[in-house]
């Protein structure tokens, strides 16, 4: 009971989707009509291929209008209630049904009454469930997984976007501090101890943590930093030049560059090949 009350996906049965399937339904069913010929087409009567894909064209719009509006009436009905799977499944159910009478109307009109309506009723019904079952079915997989990809990918920026946080233990591995890691700038040995510089609002702030230089670049691996210099390591995302001056290269990590951190000869290849497709040297 619970299953069948249960509403259909919006993703289902939007304006956008819904479209999409009723013209993908319409392509299926012609070209499914031209090759499989149904409705004894090709036992009763005898017609030239272009009289026949006229004719099967009409029989789709004709179809078509049935489809368009049952998903009109469905839309009113959306607006004041959901759609539950019951209903969708009803309203399927009435397509094919309709779309077979229409069908076997129209044959008993072009064969003039050769096969019993009842018969023809039968085969048109079985026909029209292929006809729309089919494409029906393939739709609403593409739109189900569709759904589920862009669920993914959102989940993906989500994750992505969300701030990283730079754990700072001392020496003795007890934590001292967090920090978000867009917030950090560049780190300074200072004989047993590491200056942290980071932005703090507008203005950038440093704290002393007692631990090496060493030791955080290892610790730190997997977050943007780069050492660069025996007594600097920065963060990547910062750096907004890489800069060379009388054979000396440095690091702006302003726009002004009033801070600017000094590349030591030995790490000149590191640097450089790490900044090589994302930075500018002048």
């Amino acid at each position: 009971m619970k299953e069948a009350r249960r509403a259909v996906p919006e993703y289902f049965i939007s304006r956008k989707n819904t479209l999409q399937q009723v013209l993908f339904t319409a392509l299926f069913a012609f070209f499914f009509i031209n090759i499989y010929r149904p409705f004894g087409a090709g036992e009763w009567y005898e017609v030239r291929w272009w009289a026949f894909i006229l004719a099967s064209g009409g029989l789709v719009l004709a179809g078509m209008i049935v489809i368009i509006l049952s998903r009109l009436l469905m839309f009113g009905v959306k607006q004041k209630q959901r759609i539950s799977v019951s209903y969708y499944v009803l309203m399927v159910a009435s397509e094919i049904f309709l779309m077979g009478v229409l069908y076997a109307i129209l044959e008993l009109i072009v064969l003039g009454g050769i096969r019993p309506f009842g018969l023809l009723l039968y085969v048109a019904i079985q026909n029209t469930s292929l006809i729309l079952l089919i494409p029906y079915a393939m739709s609403l997989l593409y739109f189900a997984w569709r759904e589920k990809k862009m669920s993914l990918e959102a989940l993906v920026r989500q994750i992505r976007n969300r701030p990283r946080f730079i754990l700072f233990k001392d020496e003795n591995d007890v934590l001292r501090m967090t920090l978000k890691s867009s917030d950090l700038i560049y780190l300074e040995a200072s004989d047993n101890y590491v200056v942290i510089h980071f932005q703090a609002g507008s203005a950038v702030k440093s704290y002393l943590l007692r631990n090496t230089l060493k030791r955080l670049e290892l610790v730190l691996d997997g977050f943007p930093l780069l050492r660069c210099h025996r007594s600097f390591m920065v963060n990547m995302h910062r750096v907004k030049m890489l800069k060379r001056d009388k054979g000396r290269f440095n690091l702006w990590m302003d726009e002004e560059g009033g801070i600017a951190i000094p590349v030591s000869r030995s790490y000149i290849p590191a640097v450089t090949g790490a900044f090589e497709n994302i930075m500018v040297v002048v």
